[in-house]
């Protein structure tokens, strides 16, 4: 509930940033002059109670900003801005948003690109949770238990992480979780020699019992993650959305494949 109620109450923000967009800042010809004479532009990205504002202007104009939306958010809606998670960055130092790190990079060729990549927070939270759930504790239980505990945390955590530059990030999970099942097989079984414990459980490279594989984040299709604007096609406002606008994109989730694997945790 918390979530849904900042994101009614903090709709006065969005309204705030979203007026002063179309009237000073749309179309791109405006903010070409403001960037002439000087002057910043500035978009609001809001999630729930998290939001981040992009400046293209210098560090005073980012701390003008952020001394505007204090004051609005003290005079309308009694709030008050965080001083610890509230703090102003440059694009080629980065900025965690949402469990992703954000920031700016330059290639070999000399091109820069900014990636969108898990931040080393959320990588450390879902792998305390692999190491909990192949811990001394669980020792006693089958491994088709540990896999129906361990599966849906890989499973969500790439599903989540899918849109962006998370390849490698997915590939070290991988091999971290797999590892951890090793680790607890030779816990469990510490008489068994490795060839018994590789013809038992890890065949061909996969841990598995009575049908359960463990999952592989590297096997995640990764798509990184283009504008979309307003107009998101979901299956809940496909037909309200217009197809032919530039904005639209139509989801690609393997939604049957990805819902399919709840069985795991009712079987």
């Amino acid at each position: 509930a918390s979530p849904l109620l900042a994101n009614i109450y903090l709709s006065v923000l969005d309204c705030h940033f979203a007026g002063i967009w179309e009237r000073e800042m749309n179309p791109p010809w405006r903010r070409q002059q403001r960037r002439r004479r000087g002057r910043p532009n500035y978009r609001l990205i809001r999630y729930a109670d998290d939001f981040v504002v992009l400046v293209h202007g210098e560090r005073p104009d980012a701390e003008a900003i952020r001394t505007e939306i204090a004051q609005m958010l003290a005079e309308l809606l009694k709030m008050t801005l965080s001083v610890e998670k509230t703090h102003i960055t440059h694009i080629d130092d980065g900025f965690v948003f949402l469990g992703f790190r954000i920031q700016r990079w330059q290639r070999g060729d000399g091109r820069r690109v900014v990636l969108t990549i898990p931040s080393k927070d959320a990588l450390a939270r879902v792998m305390r949770k692999i190491k909990g759930a192949t811990g001394a504790s669980t020792t006693p239980l089958r491994i088709g238990q540990v896999l129906r505990m361990i599966n849906p945390v890989l499973r969500g955590w790439a599903a989540y992480f899918r849109y962006g530059a998370s390849k490698k990030t997915f590939s070290y999970l991988g091999w971290y979780a797999w590892w951890r099942m090793i680790y607890w097989i030779r816990r469990k079984h510490p008489h068994m020699t490795w060839k018994q414990t590789r013809r038992r459980f890890y065949g061909a490279d996969r841990i598995c019992e009575d049908g359960l594989v463990l999952y592989n984040p590297a096997k995640t299709r990764v798509e990184r993650y283009r504008f979309r604007g307003a107009q998101i096609a979901t299956p809940y406002n496909i037909d309200e959305v217009d197809p032919s606008g530039a904005r639209f994109r139509r989801i690609s989730h393997d939604d049957v494949a990805f819902v399919g694997q709840v069985s795991e945790l009712v079987n």
